[in-house]
């Protein structure tokens, strides 16, 4: 026997549509207009929604509400699945497109064809009127990027493939888009990438391959957390330098390959500065870099800053050179990490 659901006062309802899944609001707006207008203008505790391309052998839409992990997913697949579907034949219409829905024991669609998830993506975005937390495109050849989505902000871009990104979808991300939290890119295929400046002031900033990057973008970056990976010859004294006399607080750590100059011992730290060398009973010789791992800071060279706040410059393993700002001078959680490396 049905339940009649909208025949209950608008308050009922609405507290009976708070307790259903992520996967039955948007099959029941997909009933009728007026389903669609009722989950519209109720409000759901879903603080965004994201797009990861590549994941796990299938597509994904994540959705997030506020806590670490994702409260919905919805897998877009790219082999067809074996018919264990809710409904006799599981087809759903959103607008003009035919996209087939299995909602137990997993909520998955079938990828092909390709604008399905795009199709998704429109609609429950705009259902739920949700902003976009991380658009994630990893280990695929498919050429999927924010610009088709239509995204211009976002918390995080994961952008991490083998194939030939498009320069135009390259440079939209780079100067068109507004990311908060974390940019990552590795370019592998993109040898021949130029562009000119580039404004980052995300929390971190990873980059693989930034041969790119230049003098002027570089020491403009307003990150809290840098790591570069085969990038050229940079300015890490005028870098430090800028550091130096700035009132900047938000700057923890840069981590990338060693300049040239600093390889030919050119680079005179006496110069302009006053180094110090590393004394315990100022700082700790470890560097908590990451949950999982650590800088021995022992030989690196000190500064302190006219407002009393620390840094070190010091060479690591592999070719790399940190300039570390200690926020945090004696980190004792550190001294049993591993070393960090590449």
């Amino acid at each position: 026997m049905a339940f009649p659901l909208l025949k209950l006062p608008v308050l009922a309802y609405e507290e009976v549509l708070l307790n259903f899944e992520v996967a039955d609001l948007i099959d029941f707006s997909l009933l009728s207009s007026r389903c669609h207008r009722i989950i519209r203008s109720t409000r759901f505790p879903l603080t965004g929604i994201d797009v990861c391309i590549g994941s796990f052998n299938s597509d994904c839409l994540r959705f997030s509400n506020g806590t670490p992990h994702p409260i919905a997913i919805w897998r877009f697949m790219k082999e067809p699945w074996r018919k264990v579907s809710d409904t006799e034949n599981g087809w759903r219409r959103i607008g003009r497109t035919r996209i087939r829905i299995q909602k137990e024991p997993t909520w998955v669609s079938t990828r092909k064809p390709i604008k399905n998830i795009k199709v998704a993506f429109d609609y429950a975005r705009d259902l739920f009127r949700l902003p976009v937390v991380r658009f994630s495109l990893s280990h695929t050849e498919q050429n999927v990027f924010p610009q088709q989505y239509g995204i211009t902000k976002c918390d995080e871009v994961y952008m991490w493939v083998f194939h030939k990104i498009p320069v135009d979808e390259l440079k939209y991300i780079l100067e068109k888009m507004e990311i908060s939290k974390k940019l990552t890119l590795y370019l592998k295929e993109n040898n021949d990438f130029e562009c000119g400046f580039v404004q980052f002031s995300m929390d971190d900033l990873v980059i693989k391959r930034a041969f790119w990057i230049t003098k002027e973008t570089f020491l403009a970056m307003d990150c809290a957390r840098i790591t570069l990976q085969g990038n050229k010859d940079l300015p890490i004294k005028e870098f430090v330098s800028q550091w130096l006399s700035s009132r900047n607080t938000r700057f923890e750590w840069l981590k990338m390959y060693e300049c040239r100059r600093w390889n030919r011992e050119n680079i005179n730290w006496n110069d302009e500065f006053k180094p110090m060398k590393w004394n315990p009973a100022i700082r700790g010789r470890n560097f908590k870099i990451s949950d999982f791992q650590r800088v021995d800071c022992e030989k690196g060279i000190d500064f302190l800053r006219e407002d009393g706040m620390l840094a070190t410059v010091v060479k690591g393993r592999q070719g790399l050179i940190y300039f570390i700002v200690w926020h945090k001078r004696f980190q004792p959680e550190a001294d049993n990490l591993q070393l960090d490396s590449w």
